[in-house]
C-alpha cells in the first residue's frame, strides 16, 4: 500500500503575522516532510500529494488512486467549511482517505450545530447561541446571561477572530463586536464565559480502539482572569503545557476520557481528533466547547508534547496514526 500526504501549507496561504513573520495556523512545508520521514521510516511507500487545488485537478481529470491511501493532514483553504473540502473531493474520487468523513467534518466545523448534536449525553457545555446577517444579534436574547459572554467565529478554527477583544462583559460590548466580527466572518456564535484553564484531549485511534487518548492542559502566560490564546499568543506560543496527572487527579483523567469517546463515537470522528475543554480546577468540573476534525500533528504540536511525555518520538506516534488508518480501512475489509 502507498501512501499521498495531502496537505495545504502555510507558506502558500493568507498571511495572519502581526509582524514580519509568516505566520497562519496551517502546517509549515518543514511539517510535512517531517511527517512523510516519519512514514517512510516505517517502511512504508509515501510522497507528497498537494494540496486542495491538485485535489480539484484530480477530480477535473477523473484521475484513479488505486493501492494508494491518501494521509489527510489539510485544513482546506480560506473558505467556509475548509475542513470538509478534502473528504468531500476524496469521496469523489473514491480514493480511502484517513480521518471524519464529509458529514462529520462539515458538523464538527460548526460549533453551535455541532453542541446541538450532543445534546444526547449528560455533558457540561455554556450557553450559546448563534447570530449571522439574517438572523442578527439582539439585545433581548442574551439580556439575562450570565456574564462576561465569549463572541467568536463559528465555522472557524486556528483562532482566528480570536483575542481579549471577544470576551464581552455586558449586552452593549456583546452587540458591538459582534457586529464587528459579522463583517469578516459569516456566522458567530455568543456563548457564556466559563473560567478556569484550557484542556483538550487528543485521540488517535477509532471506537473501542485508542492508542492516544491524552490530555493537555495549556496555562496562559498572561495572569489577567479574562486572558484569551488568540492568534497572536499561538504565534508567539504564549503558554505553558501540562500533561494528564501533572494536573489533574486520575478520576478527572478517566472522567474526560470517556466522555472524549462518547463525543468522538456520536460525532463520527475517525482516527484523529483533538476535543476542547475548559476546566475549572477547584470544581473539577469540565465544559465542552469543540473539537477538531483535524488538529495540528507534528512534533511540536500537542502530539509532540505528549509523545515526550510518554517516553516516545514522533514517528512511534506517526506509526501508530498510520496503523489506526490501516486498521480501519484495510483490516476491517
Amino acid at each position: 500500500m502507498n501512501y499521498l500526504l495531502l496537505c495545504d501549507y502555510r507558506e502558500n496561504l493568507k498571511d495572519y503575522s502581526p509582524d514580519e513573520s509568516m505566520y497562519n495556523d496551517h502546517p509549515t512545508s518543514r511539517n510535512i516532510q517531517e511527517i512523510i520521514n516519519a512514514v517512510t521510516s516505517q517502511g512504508y511507500a509515501c510522497k507528497y500529494f498537494g494540496g486542495i487545488p491538485e485535489l480539484v485537478c484530480a477530480v477535473d481529470k477523473k484521475e484513479r488512486f488505486d493501492h494508494h491511501i491518501f494521509l489527510n493532514f489539510t485544513d482546506g483553504m480560506d473558505q467556509n467549511y475548509s475542513r470538509a473540502q478534502a473528504p468531500l473531493l476524496l469521496e469523489i474520487l473514491g480514493a480511502p482517505y484517513s480521518g471524519s468523513d464529509t458529514f462529520s467534518s462539515v458538523l464538527m466545523n460548526n460549533k453551535h450545530f455541532c453542541k446541538q448534536a450532543l445534546n444526547s449525553l449528560d455533558i457540561l457545555m455554556p450557553k450559546s447561541c448563534i447570530a449571522n446577517r439574517q438572523l442578527p444579534l439582539k439585545e433581548k436574547y442574551i439580556k439575562d446571561w450570565q456574564y462576561p459572554l465569549f463572541v467568536k467565529p463559528n465555522c472557524e478554527g486556528s483562532s482566528l477572530g480570536i483575542s481579549s477583544e471577544n470576551v464581552c462583559h455586558n449586552p452593549k460590548d456583546v452587540l458591538q463586536f459582534a457586529e464587528k466580527l459579522l463583517e469578516e466572518f459569516h456566522e458567530i456564535i455568543i456563548e457564556e464565559y466559563v473560567s478556569g484553564l484550557d484542556i483538550t484531549n487528543y485521540l488517535i485511534g477509532n471506537p473501542s480502539s485508542y492508542c492516544i487518548n491524552d490530555i493537555v492542559g495549556a496555562e496562559l502566560f498572561d495572569p489577567s482572569p479574562f486572558a484569551v490564546y488568540g492568534l497572536k499568543e499561538k504565534h508567539n506560543k504564549s503558554r505553558t503545557l501540562y500533561y494528564n496527572n501533572e494536573f489533574l487527579t486520575q478520576k478527572l483523567i478517566d472522567a474526560i476520557r470517556r466522555q472524549s469517546e462518547k463525543i468522538a463515537a456520536l460525532l463520527g470522528a475517525r482516527d484523529i481528533c483533538r476535543i476542547d475543554y475548559r476546566i475549572n480546577l477547584s470544581s473539577e468540573k469540565f465544559y465542552f466547547i469543540e473539537i477538531n476534525s483535524a488538529p495540528r500533528f507534528s512534533s511540536t504540536s500537542e502530539i509532540g508534547f505528549i509523545a515526550q511525555k510518554k517516553g516516545l518520538n514522533f514517528k512511534d506516534v506517526t506509526k501508530m496514526f498510520v496503523e489506526s488508518v490501516n486498521r480501519r480501512l484495510i483490516l476491517s475489509c
